[in-house]
């Protein structure tokens, strides 16, 4: 009955106009998605106190768009949570990884191939706590050595005011309320983009932090679409200075011979920045592609031979569209709406599978939260009136 009741919607919505058609009903659902990110969210911040995982970027993002299309917001608990968020990604909190750079400082400062190699199990992970770096060091190289080297091997490992990590700050930047703000808060966010600048490895890319290693993709194509997602952070802000402009010059440098890999997220950021640079047989030709993985239930899956459809998935593909001027005119749109709309939860939020994204099972499943967030976004950036495209 449901998707009879939509397509009745569709097809009257020229005549009824786009409030008393599909587009209510869109709307209808992210207001109902509001809540459920909202108490994930605020759960987040008071027992995790951090951006990280994307979780309290996304609630800003979201209610940010919502409230640019008029839906129902709380702005005074929206500004609580903006304060909060620019609050922590700029407060003093350091992380602890060997990322190539800091593995050829200690090859240049003189630790012997023998230990290096014995490093390497601790090179592929990420460390929130310097106890917990440590004691990795102590465990791969022993008391001794790593009594010898700890100074270098804590130097070269500490990573940039930690901030949630380059995608998080990216993320922050894009869901950035469109409408003035005060002096405060412009302040707060072109230091946020100093520090996403500070992340930026010295070849122009960004790597990739968090939880995103655990997605099915290879490494290079993880780490290209975290410098495709800063290139479009640093894009967005209106008045940037020569830094962040030459930032974005190097990332681009960097993905001169870059070109998409398997997943739907990886397909849409390459047409959004072929779209950003002008390059526009490209970004049609890659729109092409991807509005060619659309599942025949109207979603679409991480990858391309997965026909099992989520709301992480089809949010991302509904961003990219929008982004790239189809709204609910589009019968592809149309079709992703549908599927949105009939899978939607009763508490507002939409269920995706971790092991539909994920590598393997993890204890901490951000998935479903992440789905809901993007499918709210898709179905805002696909509205006729969307207000900015960021």
């Amino acid at each position: 009955m449901q998707i009879h009741l939509f397509m009745l919607f569709v097809l009257a919505a020229p005549v009824l106009g786009e409030e008393a058609g599909a587009g209510a009903q869109a709307r209808a659902a992210v207001q109902r998605s509001l809540p459920y990110l909202e108490k994930i969210s605020t759960a987040w911040m008071r027992e995790k106190k951090c951006n990280s995982c994307h979780t309290v970027t996304f609630l800003l993002w979201t209610y940010n768009e919502a409230a640019a299309h008029g839906l129902q917001v709380d702005r005074q608990k929206l500004e609580e949570w903006t304060n909060w968020s620019l609050a922590d990604a700029l407060g003093d909190h350091y992380w602890f990884r060997l990322r190539p750079r800091a593995m050829e400082a200690l090859k240049a400062g003189g630790i012997p191939d023998s230990l290096l190699a014995k490093l390497k199990p601790v090179a592929a992970k990420t460390y929130t706590k310097e106890s917990d770096y440590v004691g990795a060091l102590e465990k791969a190289l022993g008391a001794e050595d790593l009594e010898r080297h700890r100074e270098i091997l804590m130097r070269v490992a500490t990573l940039p005011n930690n901030g949630g990590g380059p995608d998080t700050l990216a993320q922050l930047m894009l869901g950035r309320a469109a409408k003035t703000e005060d002096a405060a808060t412009t302040k707060s966010y072109k230091a946020i983009g100093s520090l996403l600048l500070e992340w930026q490895e010295p070849d122009g890319s960004w790597m990739t932090q968090g939880q995103l290693p655990e997605i099915k993709w290879g490494e290079k194509e993880m780490n290209e679409a975290t410098t495709l997602w800063g290139i479009l952070a640093t894009s967005s802000v209106n008045s940037p200075d020569e830094k962040l402009t030459q930032c974005r010059q190097r990332a681009l440098e960097s993905l001169r011979n870059a070109s998409p890999g398997g997943s739907v997220q990886s397909l849409a950021l390459h047409a959004l920045v072929a779209h950003l640079l002008g390059d526009q047989a490209k970004a049609d030709a890659l729109l092409k592609k991807l509005v060619g993985r659309q599942n025949a239930d109207g979603g679409w899956g991480w990858l391309e031979d997965n026909k099992t459809s989520e709301a992480f998935s089809t949010g991302q593909a509904l961003y990219a569209l929008g982004r790239l001027g189809h709204t609910m005119t589009d019968p592809v749109v149309m079709r992703a709406w549908e599927f949105l709309l009939r899978t939607q939860g009763a508490d507002g939020g939409w269920d995706v599978p971790q092991q539909a994204v994920n590598r393997r099972p993890r204890k901490l499943n951000v998935y479903p939260y992440w789905g809901s967030a993007w499918a709210a976004i898709g179905l805002l950036q696909t509205l006729p009136d969307v207000a900015v495209k960021r």
